[in-house]
């Protein structure tokens, strides 16, 4: 990329699109090139990172002169919207704020973005500054579920599953019902909700 003149590369990657609870969360990143060039610090999709690695490869991109910004759509945008849709919005929020050359997403088309870009599967396996994107996503949304909704919301244990569709978690709402951050249009809850 930087050899097509392109300088500002943007990462952009969402964490929490299957939970049954919380929001949908995007990050986008411009990694410093020290960090980026040669992957040194070996970011990876979030996913597949101890959550230990995650939180140090965090701060080494939050404090490095790296670029980043977060979007969210809440979990009313997406059962009003639809998972697909508010994803790409959070992912649009979190571009708002970035100057960019060129973009590469993990999976989602944007479509409407301004500037060139490129979404592809597994991306935040294959690009640096998606893996970065996806450790800021996922950091920041479990970040969410635990020191906000998990004190709002005790009973659910959100600190443990992070909204998403644990065996324990399901059984939870079975028992007591739902919450006000519950996807009521995903399944199992618009199944409990008939």
């Amino acid at each position: 990329m930087f050899k097509h003149g392109f300088k500002n590369i943007v990462g952009i990657d969402e964490a929490g699109r299957g939970s049954l609870a919380g929001p949908v969360v995007s990050a986008s990143v411009i990694l410093e090139k020290k960090l980026l060039v040669g992957n040194p610090f070996k970011f990876n999709d979030s996913k597949k990172l101890p959550f230990k690695s995650r939180k140090q490869m965090f701060n080494q991109i939050i404090n490095s002169k790296s670029i980043y910004s977060i979007g969210v759509s809440n979990n009313n945008e997406v059962d009003n919207e639809g998972i697909v849709k508010a994803t790409k919005n959070s992912m649009k929020k979190s571009l708002n704020s970035i100057n960019y050359d060129y973009a590469l997403i993990d999976s989602i088309d944007l479509m409407t973005a301004e500037r060139p870009y490129f979404n592809f599967n597994k991306a935040d396996s294959i690009s640096v500054s998606v893996a970065a994107a996806s450790i800021i996503a996922k950091v920041c949304r479990d970040s969410l579920m635990l020191n906000v909704y998990d004190k709002l919301y005790p009973d659910y244990l959100f600190k443990n599953n992070k909204g998403y569709g644990s065996k324990k978690h399901i059984e939870i709402m079975k028992k007591i019902g739902i919450c006000a951050i519950h996807r009521k249009t995903f399944k199992p809850i618009s199944e409990m909700n008939k």
